[in-house]
């Protein structure tokens, strides 16, 4: 046939089939598909030769390079004549299926497909090399379109000759057309070629490495062997560190996606090796085009989020592998924190992921690899779009770590690291939600999370002004709740909102700069708060103003505006500009001033000292303009000189005095400077002394105070008068000048050095014996004798408390007066004690103030005050006390500093109770309190016989310590003021002792209180008085105070001596109080590890510490826990020489310790002055304690380990060992405690690591203990040398030491600690006895668990024989032999089940770290032979005691026993498996002996229903888990051994306590063959009337145990259904199996040989 016939038919055949061919026309198809191939093959089938002529057709119409596009494109679509089939769709309507192509139609057809795809790859060469010539790019290469005909066939013929041809092309074509073809293969192949295929692939992705993406997109769609896949991973990772950023993201998806669970954690530990993060870095910057989420970075984390959200094994490995991994931070880090939030955000991993967060975030020292603050910081910051992506899990974990860190802990470090990195890189979304979550922290009520968050908020103000500034509503939405927060946190709160409402001082500059609606509503809630009528919102207002106040008159008020005008046209132009904005500041910042003092003129003394403090606060922590400084340095400064200084001169002229005045603690004689104290004192007006003492022209204590005195009736509207008392402005207002006065003069206070040395006038000359003599006339009432010139000056209270009387040298002399005190009149010794009460003040903040001053003259006169602070503050207290429970009991004038004070309206009365002063124009009706001078004008109402007033109400005034009634109120006291007078005069409830703030009898609609709340009396407040709460009511002092303690360091000393000054030493009393104070400090700023802070906690004021609440506007309070320790650090030298000096002063004196030589030559060079009394040695006593304990609070703080935050801790000072990679306060930390060690040199430091430093560190603090002689102090020491040994990661576990010398292991640190414990156990100290159970139950445990020989055979000794002996021997300690004598200084019948439970503990501890697998046979069945055994001993141990002390046992034995049990199960029980063929009869002891134990931890469970015991019952069912546990566990073993039979199931038998058999619940018909049977360990059969699996209380194991063979042990039958395990269930079913076997001879096999 020819070619054109040969072409004609081919086209009729085709087209009588449904498709119509013409020459250089796309085909036209007229039918359906299936239709086609259906006609075509019954058309092939009926003429053999037709195949042929098709497939030679459809040759040539694909050889033609032109045309051949037509036949691999779709058809087009024509119509059809036959109704009955559907007409075909145009491919030009949307939505609808294309048309297959004719090659397409013509492969569906059997015959013909084999010929056709031959054509097909024969074809595709060509086409390679003509295609890059192509005009049109965008068009299909026909290579492609060849290759898409073969895909997604629905079947193939001869699948494997495709497949060898494709992997032939493969082989010559070009790797663009490979890729193409690799990347087909899965839609081509069959099933059954899988195999083959990914052969091939693997073998060329290891040889053509550019090829690594489609072959391994094409592997995860194809069936691999494991094999295959391990090698494809192999050379995946190979290459991870060479592959594109872009092509990363596909190969970590096949990576987790091919994994199995078993090559899980080495593929992991492999990814973390080699993922090169910094490249994937650089490569997403620059990707300019690309979006935020299609970067490799977040590409790579969101393939490795869908992996851990599907595959559980990868989650558990990664989680494992990160957990334990000790390598150093590096890339892998980031990787690993990435994934922990991810798996955050899984429920099931929560926990888990956050013991690993707490353990990563706690462990810096003990650890390589950790998080720390920068490190987050540095994560987020070079990842911003990952952590965006995954920004829900990044705030959860934050805020986790926000509520369960302490303040200043790693773990808030980190939190605030995390969010502020958030906080600065993401966008609007995560800023608003930072935002809002930092809110509501604040207001959690948590101390620790509103501290936390409320600082992060501020260091994000600071960061991230502008950013900020948008979501600044959150944190205003604060301000309605403001007065419940610490007052530390509502000055952070203010201090944001000032940073943020004062962003526009400079944006328009002039005018408009800050009239911010922000800060109009600041001004006015601020405004509102110091108007308020209730301290507490004044305390808020003054807290505001002043925070408003800072930020517009900073110091880099100009800076700031210079920063934000920065886009002025010219130079002279932004110059304008930045003037202008700092004009307007400060013009606003005078604005808020005077609304303050303006404020101040209307409230109270109390008031104005909180703007002093706060103002000072300022000053002295963040600075103000010079200009402001300035003006508030020369208002302060006047208004206290003319207030309180004066001369001898000028008190002669204002008292009335038989000579000249006596001052007291004057340092300098020639100074003539005097403070008065007395001209304030508010109880001398009161109780008339004032007026008696000043002369008629004396009014300016009038004008001042209100307070009426002879001439002063006539200055009635002269000024404002302010409630309470100036006298309690006194150490505010020192406070606020010399902040002042350092800021101006470059922190020297040479100007004012007069206010050291100057004496105090503290009270007038009054006759004692004539006052006294007038008392016993029987006269009511106040009455004074004024000394006479030349009268006794003994008998003169002025001369008797003037000079150094009340602070002499003389102790004796200082009792005598201080006795003598305390029998004058009542209502002087109430005036002596406010003005000794302000005197300690005034010396407190003369102390704060000079301490820093570096002149040796002024520290000689600071060391002089603190040695007399101890001295009056002591006096003080002694006199007060005289004063309880009399109607002249002392309260201070505190009001303003303590809210518990000062939140109630009225202050203290007249101590005559219900006497109130009315002012009026007319007669008063009531009696006129006796000893006061009254004038027409004022009389003074008594109302506690019932007498009112009751005509013309109108003309009068009342008023109330200064507070003016209005008449409303006039009206109700009037009214109602007998019933008050007399509800106050005798509180029949109790409620003034316990110092319960009563409520108002009555409040109007505004809130104001009436005269129900206006009369009760101002002392209360706190639940204990001044005498039993002093710390509330002394200013604190302050962290520049305690460099007292560096006055005698090395440096100084030599320093003063260049200037030929010396230093006086510190009393042990005036050391205490230095170090009391620091220690108050330090107990309330660092929390200890694991220390919680439970939310809206109430503090108890019998626990608050000095300073801890007294002064408003603290910086210690303000301060962070990190600015403390930095400023802790430098003194940390001194408190150590101060330890070891008081140490061997307390030895030398109470000669209970040998000294060795250095320490007498040590005790030469006494740091403290003279011990000479007892007195002075319990005080030393006393000082040591405190200096413990100061030491304890910084090893034991949850920050040590962190970076701090101070730049001071980076100086010389600091001594920090340099380029060791110590963190910067641990390192200081150890190496104040390293230098103090013996023959240690200070070069030394920078050369030691950090291992060699904990070493040298402990060393030191395990030498004090050879001083200390009390075993409190001991514990102490244990346990600060317990917390450093756990700062080392070195190791020092028994079976690495075993191979050492007895010598060496005792000088290890696990040794020394052993050592020092079993001294504390042997009762070395007297006062033994007072150990807590707790603690002595901690000092076993480090005896046992740190003994550096064979910790197991000392436990079982005392398993075994100790206890027992010291439980018969008991106090006589002669029955014993040596060993026992020794332990039986603590062991006694009363600490018996202490040292029962630690022997229980430490058992479990020894099993737990106890490394079976390095153990063979013998030495395991040993081991755990003695553990049996011991195990054994204490359970038998229950049953010989009675009474309270068994309770107790019971209860440990029940607690200790489960433990026991559970690591028998995971750890005992495999081992022993291991080794049961070869020694069987050794194992089976083993359990045997377990048996017994878990038989009497059954008739504990029996007794602990019969008790009732509800401690016992709540411990019963774990127990009884774990027993189940432990069968099954036993059962297995057995069938694994084939031994099945080695055990036989029982009964329990019902026992009590003591092992004997109680009367069971079977019923009375049961045989007596059946008790013996039940006696000799016999299963019960299937008539019996106890389900079989039963394992209640009343049942019991058999008794015997060996009986019928020494192989087999009975035990007890679990519940049906407790175990799951296939070997169980089949263990359990040949058991039961073994029981039905027949009545005669029941189960009773052992094992076959």
């Amino acid at each position: 046939m020819e070619d054109s016939t040969r072409e004609q038919f081919s086209q009729e055949t085709f087209a009588s089939c449904g498709v119509e061919l013409s020459e250089g026309c796309v085909p036209v198809l007229h039918t359906s598909a299936a239709l086609f191939r259906f006609k075509l093959s019954e058309n092939i089938s009926a003429n053999k030769l037709l195949a042929q002529e098709c497939g030679d057709y459809i040759g040539s119409l694909l050889s033609d390079h032109d045309t051949i596009s037509l036949y691999l494109d779709p058809v087009s679509l024509g119509n059809t004549d036959d109704s009955s089939i559907p007409a075909p769709q145009s491919v030009d309507q949307p939505g609808l299926l294309r048309a297959e192509s004719f090659v397409r139609l013509v492969l569906g057809v059997d015959v013909l497909q084999s010929r056709v795809i031959s054509t097909l790859l024969e074809k595709f060469p060509e086409f390679i090399g003509e295609e890059d010539s192509q005009e049109d790019e965008d068009a299909t290469k026909v290579s492609v379109k060849i290759l898409r005909q073969l895909r997604w066939l629905d079947y193939v013929i001869d699948s494997a000759g495709l497949v060898d041809k494709l992997l032939e092309t493969l082989g010559y074509v070009p790797p663009e057309m490979q890729r193409e073809i690799i990347s087909a293969l899965p839609d081509i192949i069959s099933d059954a070629d899988s195999v083959q295929v990914s052969r091939v692939l693997a073998e060329m992705m290891t040889s053509t490495p550019e090829l690594m993406l489609p072959i391994l997109e094409t592997l995860g769609s194809l069936e691999c062997s494991p094999h295959l896949l391990q090698e494809a991973r192999n050379s995946v990772v190979m290459h991870l560190v060479s592959a594109e950023p872009l092509d990363l993201p596909v190969m970590i998806r096949f990576l987790l996606h091919s994994v199995s669970s078993d090559a899980a954690g080495p593929l992991i530990v492999r990814i973390r090796k080699r993922l090169d993060l910094d490249s994937i870095v650089l490569a997403s910057r620059q990707l300019h085009g690309a979006s935020d989420d299609q970067t490799p970075d977040v590409l790579i984390f969101d393939i490795i989020a869908t992996s851990l959200r599907s595959h559980k094994h990868l989650r558990d490995a990664w989680l494992k592998t990160i957990a334990s991994d000790t390598s150093e931070v590096g890339p892998h880090t980031t990787l690993d924190f990435a994934v922990l939030l991810i798996l955050h955000q899984i429920t099931t991993h929560t926990k888990r992921v956050e013991s690993i967060l707490k353990a990563k975030i706690e462990t810096v020292a003990s650890h390589s690899v950790a998080y720390t603050p920068r490190t987050i910081e540095s994560i987020i910051e070079r990842f911003p779009a990952v952590f965006s992506a995954h920004f829900t899990a990044l705030l959860s974990v934050a805020s986790w770590l926000v509520r369960t860190s302490p303040t200043g802990g790693l773990g808030s470090q980190v939190a605030t690291s995390m969010l502020v990195a958030a906080f600065g890189t993401m966008g609007m979304f995560q800023r608003q939600e930072i935002s809002g979550e930092l809110t509501v922290h604040i207001g959690s009520g948590n101390i620790n999370e509103m501290d936390t968050a409320a600082r992060t908020c501020l260091q994000l103000a600071h960061s991230y002004p502008y950013e900020l500034r948008p979501f600044a509503i959150f944190i205003k939405g604060l301000l309605d709740y403001v007065d419940n927060l610490p007052i530390e946190h509502v000055r952070i709160i203010f201090d944001v909102l000032g940073i943020v409402s004062t962003l526009g001082s400079a944006d328009g500059g002039g005018d408009g700069g800050t009239e911010s609606s922000l800060f109009n509503d600041l001004y006015i809630f601020v405004r509102k708060q110091l108007a308020s009528v209730y301290p507490k919102y004044n305390r808020v207002g003054i807290v505001g103003t002043v925070a408003l106040l800072r930020q517009l008159g900073s110091k880099d008020n100009a800076a700031m505006a210079a920063s934000s005008s920065g886009d002025a046209g010219s130079s002279s132009r932004a110059a304008e500009t930045q003037q202008g904005a700092n004009i307007h500041a400060l013009r606003r910042a005078v604005q808020l001033l005077e609304m303050l003092m303006d404020s101040g003129r209307h409230q109270s003394w109390a008031f104005v000292s909180m703007t002093y403090d706060e103002l000072a606060h300022v000053v002295e922590t963040k600075g103000l303009h010079i200009q402001l400084l300035t003006w508030l340095h020369e208002n302060v400064s006047s208004t206290f000189a003319s207030q309180f200084l004066g001369d001898p001169e000028l008190l002669c002229d204002r008292y009335m005095l038989p000579g000249q005045p006596y001052s007291s603690l004057s340092i300098d004689d020639e100074e003539p400077t005097i403070l008065d104290i007395f001209n304030h004192n508010l109880d001398a007006s009161r109780l008339g002394l004032c007026q008696l003492v000043k002369r008629p022209d004396a009014s300016d204590r009038a004008e001042m105070e209100g307070i009426d005195s002879p001439g002063a009736s006539g200055n009635k509207d002269s000024s404002p008068r302010l409630r309470g008392c100036l006298l309690s402005c006194l150490p505010s207002l020192l406070r606020l000048i010399q902040v002042c006065e350092k800021a101006l003069s470059e922190q020297s206070l040479a100007e004012i050095d007069s206010l050291l040395v100057c004496g105090v006038y503290l009270l007038p000359s009054i006759d004692i014996d004539a006052t006294v003599a007038s008392k016993n006339t029987g006269f009511q009432g106040a009455r004074y004798v004024l000394a006479k010139p030349g009268g006794n000056a003994h008998s003169d209270t002025s001369f008797q408390l003037s000079g150094n009387a009340l602070v002499g040298i003389n102790e004796e002399a200082r009792v005598e007066l201080t006795e003598s005190i305390r029998l004058w009149p009542p209502e002087l010794r109430r005036i002596v004690c406010t003005s000794l009460y302000a005197a300690a003040n005034w010396v407190r903040e003369i102390i704060n103030a000079f301490a820093d001053q570096p002149s040796a003259e002024m520290r000689s006169k600071v060391v002089v005050r603190v040695n007399q602070l101890w001295q009056i503050e002591s006096d003080l207290e002694a006199i007060a006390a005289s004063l309880d429970d009399t109607p002249y009991e002392f309260h201070p004038v505190a009001a303003g500093l303590l809210p518990e004070v000062s939140d109630s309206p009225a202050t203290w009365t007249a101590p005559t109770v219900p006497t109130l002063r009315i002012q009026g124009t007319g007669d008063a009706g009531g009696v006129v309190t006796q000893g006061v001078n009254a004038d027409a004008d004022s009389v003074s109402v008594d109302l506690q016989n019932g007498q009112v007033l009751e005509h013309n109400v109108g003309a009068y005034t009342v008023d109330v310590d200064g507070l003016l009634l209005s008449q409303d109120d006039t009206v109700r006291f009037v009214e109602y003021g007998a019933e008050v007078g007399s509800a106050e005069a005798a509180p029949a409830d109790g409620a003034k002792k316990r110092g319960r703030k009563r409520k108002s009898a009555s409040t109007n609609a505004s809130g104001t209180s009436t005269a129900g709340s206006l009369f009760t009396n101002g002392t209360s407040g706190p639940a204990e008085g001044f005498t039993k709460s002093p710390a509330l009511y002394l200013r604190e002092l302050s962290f520049s105070a305690f460099s007292v303690l560096n006055f005698n360091s090395k440096q100084l000393v030599l320093s003063q001596e260049r200037q030929g000054a010396s230093i006086p030493k510190l009393t042990a009393h005036g050391l205490y109080v230095i170090l009391r104070e620091l220690n108050a400090a330090l107990s309330v700023k660092l929390v200890r590890q694991g220390e919680r802070r439970f939310p809206f906690q109430k503090q108890n004021t019998a626990s608050i510490t000095y300073g801890q609440l007294a002064t408003f506007s603290s910086n210690i309070s303000s301060s962070s826990s990190n600015a403390i320790i930095d400023s802790l650090l430098p003194l940390l030298p001194s408190l150590l020489k101060y330890l070891e000096n008081c140490l061997v002063t307390r030895a030398k004196f109470r000669n209970d310790v040998e000294l060795d030589k250095e320490a007498k030559s040590e005790s030469e060079n006494r740091l403290l002055a003279s011990v000479d009394t007892l007195a002075d040695v319990d005080m030393v006593e006393t000082c040591i304690d405190t200096l413990l304990q100061i030491i304890s609070s910084i090893l034991y703080w949850d920050g040590l380990q962190g970076e701090g935050c101070d730049p001071r801790v980076d100086s010389s000072t600091s001594r920090r060992p340099k380029g060791k990679g110590v963190s910067t306060v641990l390192g200081v930390f150890l190496s104040a405690l390293a230098e103090q060690g013996k023959h240690m040199d200070a070069n030394e430091m920078a050369d030691l690591s950090k291992s060699v430093l904990i070493r040298r560190a402990f060393d030191y603090i395990h030498g004090l203990s050879s001083l200390v002689a009390t075993s409190t102090r001991a514990m102490n020491i244990l346990r600060m040398l317990i917390a450093l040994r756990d700062l080392t990661r070195e190791s020092e576990h028994v079976e690495e030491t075993q191979y050492m010398a007895a010598e060496q292991r005792e000088n290890t640190m696990n040794g020394r600690i052993s050592n020092l414990a079993r001294r504390i156990l042997f009762a070395d100290w007297s006062e033994v006895d007072f150990l807590k159970p707790r603690d002595l139950e901690y000092v076993v445990m480090q005896y046992f668990t740190r003994y550096p020989h064979n910790r197991l055979e000392l436990v079982h000794r005392y398993a075994t024989a100790t206890l027992l002996r010291g439980l018969l021997i008991g106090d006589d300690l002669e029955d014993g032999d040596d060993e026992d004598k020794d332990i039986t200084g603590t062991l006694r019948p009363s600490t018996f089940s202490t040292y029962y439970s630690a022997v229980h503990h430490a058992l479990a501890i020894i099993i737990k770290e106890a490394r079976f697998d390095d153990m063979n046979g013998q030495e395991l069945l040993g081991c755990v032979g003695k553990v049996g055994e011991s195990w054994l001993s204490l359970a038998k141990l229950t049953q010989k005691l009675t009474g309270d002390t068994q309770r107790k046992i019971l209860l440990h034995a029940l607690n200790g026993g489960h433990v026991l049990v559970d690591l028998f199960i995971k750890q005992l029980v495999p081992q022993l498996d291991k080794y049961f063929l070869m020694h069987r009869d050794d194992v089976l002891l083993v359990f045997n002996r377990v048996q017994k134990s878990t038989r009497i931890l059954q008739n504990i469970c029996n007794h602990s229903k019969v008790s009732k015991d509800m401690k016992l019952q709540s411990a019963v069912p774990r127990v009884k888990r774990s027993l189940e546990q432990l069968l099954f566990k036993v059962i297995a073993m057995m069938e694994n051994n084939d031994c099945i039979g080695a055990i036989n199931l029982g009964n329990l038998k019902h026992r009590d306590i003591s092992g004997t058999i109680v009367s069971s619940q079977i019923p009375q018909s049961a045989t007596e063959d059946e008790a013996s049977e039940d006696d000799l360990g016999i299963g019960l059969n299937a008539d019996d009337d106890i389900p079989l699996g039963c394992s209640d209380a009343e049942q019991d194991e058999p008794d015997d145990v060996n009986d019928g063979g020494t192989n087999r042990v009975p035990l007890q039958q679990p519940p049906v259904g407790a175990g799951k395990c296939t070997k169980l269930v089949a263990a359990r079913k040949q058991l039961l199996a073994n029981r039905q076997r027949g009545s005669s001879n029941r189960a009773r096999h052992g094992c076959a040989g």
